[in-house]
């Protein structure tokens, strides 16, 4: 160990590598919380409402995520992408211009999303999806929540504060969210979909105004009092297509939901909600792993040390692989008891369940693809690659939903994220000679 330690000490740097193992050891700790937590919190809101209701509840947090990532316009990554950049080289009155002018753009987005959805809701739009008068304004309201939530985490992740960028949204709002559903359920003896979605609102927006607050402190500590100056023309040209990436991931990841349940209705859309969310748990470690090192990539492409960013990249794949592999055999063993915490009757989504841990086990092995675009340059080659992807997708399951039932939704996203990583991991190794995948302990690394 004392070895491997060495190694990784020379190939990263000395402070890249204790910026990795110290954050992201606690990123890794925090996630793995989390994910248990998330399984719990899902699960009480299955045992506490009604099967169509929880259908419902689902369909509204997996719409609302996808109405965030419109409303967020790439914020949430460029922040990683941007603070670490400028704050790399000595901008920091650029630095403090971004984040603050992003903050400005989501409040204004947030108040005319919020008056779209109450006008939505006026006007009966999604009473049939969402099973309720007001569900538009509910999903309006997760969606200003998520945004920033998503933009000051991933803020506080590039000022390397990620305690308070993790431990909110990860752990804070899973285990407060379901507690007042449960307080709601023991006043009223009577909990819906309306009163889900309100619990989860309420606790995101509490969560995010902290956030804001510790971003707000750790801003004024690193760029002391210098005045903000802004580049919108520059950033505005990688932030459009990371809003379409974000925009695309999110629809890829979340709205086979929205599909299953307007083709197959609510309960149907419950149980693929119960397999996805289980499966979705193979992701954590990705999703640790990339978060913290996705501001050392933007430092290291910056700086144009190519070798230390392939070092980086190879030793999150391998963590990445290892562990993926050993929860993917545990899903295979248990998936059918960890279903049945949700309701006996979701046992039957075994095999959708199967298929989703798939795609995320061959997401695995090619490492942190996503991150490792956005974060050097190739934005845009990104949002091409999803955009053709997500069409295909969507695609067979609008053609083969109805046919065969909700095994095709899976099927479908498990053939686009292995059609996504292999174009991916090629565009990769072919524009910037940097392999993020498995495979860059036995291939060698292109030199341009």
């Amino acid at each position: 160990m004392t070895n491997i330690g060495l190694r990784l000490r020379h190939a990263l740097g000395d402070q890249m590598a204790a910026k990795l193992f110290g954050p992201g050891i606690w990123a890794l700790v925090i996630k793995v919380a989390s994910a248990g937590l998330s399984y719990l919190m899902l699960v009480a809101f299955a045992r506490m409402l009604p099967a169509s209701d929880y259908g419902h509840f689902g369909v509204m947090l997996n719409v609302a995520i996808v109405v965030s990532a419109f409303a967020a316009l790439g914020l949430p990554t460029g922040v990683m992408r941007f603070w670490a950049g400028h704050m790399s080289k000595g901008e920091h009155a650029l630095a403090k211009g971004f984040h603050l002018g992003s903050q400005k753009v989501l409040a204004i987005i947030g108040v005319g999303l919020v008056a779209a959805g109450a006008l939505a809701a006026s006007l009966g739009w999604g009473l049939g999806i969402f099973g309720s008068p007001l569900g538009a304004l509910w999903v309006a309201l997760l969606a200003v929540a998520f945004s920033f939530g998503d933009y000051f985490s991933n803020a506080l992740r590039a000022q390397n504060k990620v305690l308070w960028s993790m431990v909110p949204r990860d752990i804070v709002w899973r285990i407060a969210a379901p507690l007042l559903a449960m307080a709601i359920l023991f006043l009223t003896n009577t909990l819906d979909a309306d009163s889900a979605a309100l619990s989860c609102i309420a606790v995101m927006f509490l969560v995010a105004l902290a956030q804001c607050r510790v971003s707000s402190a750790t801003t004024r500590q690193l760029t002391g009092s210098v005045s903000a100056q802004t580049r919108w023309r520059e950033w505005r040209g990688p932030l459009l297509p990371l809003a379409g990436a974000s925009i695309l991931y999110a629809m890829i990841q979340q709205l086979d939901v929205v599909v299953i349940g307007s083709y197959l209705g609510a309960e149907e859309a419950g149980a693929y909600f119960a397999a996805q969310k289980t499966a979705s748990l193979l992701g954590l470690v990705m999703v640790a792993g990339g978060l913290v090192a996705a501001p050392m990539m933007s430092a290291a492409y910056q700086s144009g040390e190519k070798r230390k960013l392939q070092s980086l990249c190879k030793m999150l794949a391998l963590v990445i692989a290892i562990t993926t592999a050993i929860g993917f055999v545990f899903l295979v063993m248990l998936g059918e008891q960890l279903l049945s915490i949700f309701d006996p009757a979701y046992q039957s989504a075994y095999p959708l369940l199967l298929i989703l841990a798939l795609g995320y086990a061959i997401d695995a092995l090619a490492g942190p693809t996503a991150y490792l675009m956005q974060m050097t340059a190739l934005e845009g080659a990104y949002l091409r690659i999803m955009a053709v992807v997500y069409a295909l997708v969507l695609t067979l399951q609008i053609v083969f939903v109805p046919i065969y039932g909700a095994i095709a939704a899976a099927a479908a996203t498990a053939i686009g994220v292995a059609l996504w990583n292999i174009i991916a991991i090629y565009r990769l190794r072919r524009s910037i000679g940097v392999d993020s995948s498995i495979l860059s302990f036995f291939l060698p690394a292109q030199d341009s």
